[in-house]
């Protein structure tokens, strides 16, 4: 696929990661997506530029194909698709701590797209585990116009893949093992007390789950 002045390389920390499984994208939606969030430092001002430039050529390509009346200014829609980790979210409640410092990129790619996810050789990665939130990876995007009825005007970010740089502290703290809170037993099994046994993020981290709109 040609690559446009809309397509955007960006290295930063990944967080959310829906990108083996898709979820479902709206609570009155059946339709499900993949999805991530790339947080990005402020510091890489040479990043940002260039992810400024591609929505800039979305806002223009909008108007061009008449999906926008007029150039609009993405930093004043409802949901930005550059967005500052420090502001509050939708609902007026801060942010998770490594929002902090970042501006975030939220996007998504439809079922019936699975994105790629590599390692630094360019080889698939199999192992779910190997990817999670708090990784450091280089995404591809690529920004669009969008007119809905209902959502109103803007531009919106989707994503071909993932290539995974490093590791990083996973967001959220690993799972708990069992070895971590029961010791060996004697004779007959007890039950267990508590509320363990409860399902995994993807790639075995607890990060708290992403809102379904990803207005967040």
């Amino acid at each position: 696929m040609a690559l446009t002045n809309r397509d955007v390389t960006a290295y930063g920390r990944l967080s959310y990661p829906d990108l083996f499984v898709p979820r479902q994208a709206f609570e009155d939606s059946d339709k499900k997506s993949y999805a991530l969030t790339l947080l990005i430092p402020k510091s890489d001002t040479a990043t940002i530029a260039r992810v400024q430039a591609a929505i800039q050529a979305a806002v223009q390509d909008g108007v061009e194909r008449r999906v926008l009346k007029n150039a609009i200014d993405p930093a004043q829609t409802k949901n930005p698709p550059l967005r500052d980790g420090d502001s509050m979210n939708n609902n007026g409640e801060p942010r998770g701590p490594e929002f902090a410092g970042h501006w975030f990129i939220a996007a998504k790619s439809p079922e019936s797209r699975k994105p790629f996810v590599v390692d630094q050789n360019v080889q698939p990665i199999i192992n779910e585990a190997d990817i999670y939130a708090g990784c450091y990876v280089n995404a591809a995007f690529q920004f669009y116009a969008y007119n809905h009825k209902s959502g109103g005007v803007g531009i919106a970010a989707s994503f071909s893949g993932v290539q995974k740089a490093k590791d990083g502290e996973p967001l959220g703290g690993p799972a708990i093992e069992a070895t971590d809170v029961f010791s060996a037993l004697g004779g007959a099994p007890a039950a267990a007390q508590g509320g363990f046994g409860q399902p995994q993020q993807q790639g075995g981290y607890n990060q708290p789950p992403a809102q379904t709109d990803m207005g967040f």
